[in-house]
């Protein structure tokens, strides 16, 4: 697992959005007010920004699926292998949606969490014709982050995003 950390202090551990990397939280890494008194660390889920694959399956045979188990399974793992004690949890978006559920399962592990966006009911969404062959999914993709961009959005990071 690729992550980014700086700072000391009590441990943040924070969760990108779908589709995203831990570029997202950039800002937060380079606030020395908050690196001041927080160990920043942001990690690159498997299969997105600089994590690969897993390498222990045949990990293109399955359809992708990332549940809840799967993420609560994978954060409490990924704090336990760097020794962190009562981190505290922030994930935006879907990573809010897993905020909730890490409270939910493990109140006890994490100092507090901060859902960013988080929502405990989440359907999803699928567009049958992102398959279709004449559909361009990496434009589409694009388009599609840029239009659930809020207007407000500084422009730098919007064109960052």
């Amino acid at each position: 697992m690729f992550y980014l950390e700086n700072g000391e202090g009590q441990p943040l551990v924070c969760q990108h959005t779908a589709g995203a990397h831990n570029h997202q939280w950039r800002d937060l890494l380079e606030d020395e007010e908050i690196t001041s008194n927080y160990r920043v660390i942001a990690y690159d889920l498997a299969r997105h920004g600089k994590s690969d694959p897993p390498r222990n399956t045949d990990w293109w045979k399955e359809e992708y699926k990332l549940t809840a188990d799967h993420y609560v399974a994978f954060i409490t793992a990924f704090c336990d292998a760097l020794g962190l004690e009562d981190p505290i949890f922030m994930g935006s978006s879907f990573g809010g949606n897993v905020a909730l559920q890490l409270a939910l399962r493990h109140p006890d592990r994490f100092k507090a969490v901060i859902p960013v966006e988080g929502a405990d009911y989440s359907p999803g969404f699928y567009l049958d014709w992102w398959q279709h062959p004449h559909a361009n999914a990496a434009q589409v993709c694009a388009s599609g982050v840029w239009d659930l961009m809020a207007p407000q959005s500084p422009e730098r990071d919007r064109w960052a995003t």
